[in-house]
């Protein structure tokens, strides 16, 4: 399927992607900004792109033009087609990729994180010990070797970041209140095509509705 501006959104499998009321997710090579573009017209460039991919995919579901489509645009807030609020949309994007998700009827969100530098890793782990679950933190701990330790923070990163964008909060420290907030929110690893997989991991998490938040 081709979306508005050429647009070509690849599906990604993931564990859980057959059950029932399960998203689905599709990467998409963000668009080439014209040569001296400022990374911020570059990152413009790729949102409006996926936004693009998005609508046409939900107009296909829907039996719709693309054009009638209208998708909310509201910073800080999840991605809503309006008239169909209960149909779960998420993007993100992340250097030369975007991350786009559907979820028939509950809420979902995806996250694509470029793997760090190694000169980052001492400031990663003070960050996985504040902001992620204290187990998956201690796990990481446990990574003894630089360069996997930089793949496993990436990837719980991108777990932790879908999780909160499934639940519409932002970045916060780690506390009982979230745990709670997160109850009943599954996630998996989304497996990128080999375009796509060097240096980035990805994640996606959902949650059916009738199961609270």
């Amino acid at each position: 399927m081709v979306a508005e501006g050429n647009a070509q959104p690849t599906r990604c499998g993931f564990a859980g992607d057959e059950t029932p009321g399960a998203p689905r997710v599709y990467v998409l090579p963000a668009p080439v900004a014209p040569a001296g573009a400022p990374p911020e017209a570059a990152r413009r460039l790729a949102r409006q792109h996926a936004r693009a991919a998005l609508r046409s995919l939900l107009a296909h579901d829907l039996g719709r033009a693309p054009e009638a489509i209208a998708l909310s645009d509201t910073r800080g807030q999840p991605v809503r087609a309006a008239g169909h609020e209960r149909i779960g949309l998420s993007i993100s994007h992340e250097h030369a990729l975007s991350l786009l998700a559907l979820c028939p009827d509950g809420a979902v969100g995806v996250d694509v994180a470029r793997v760090p530098a190694a000169s980052d890793a001492d400031e990663l782990r003070r960050a996985a010990h504040l902001f992620l679950e204290p187990n998956v933190a201690a796990a990481l701990d446990q990574q003894a070797h630089e360069a996997t330790f930089l793949i496993a923070f990436a990837a719980a990163w991108a777990a932790h970041e879908a999780r909160l964008k499934c639940i519409g909060q932002p970045l916060v420290e780690w506390s009982p209140a979230l745990s709670a907030q997160l109850a009943g929110v599954r996630s998996a690893a989304v497996e990128l095509p080999p375009w796509a997989v060097a240096d980035h991991v990805a994640a996606v998490a959902w949650r059916a509705a009738g199961l609270g938040g």
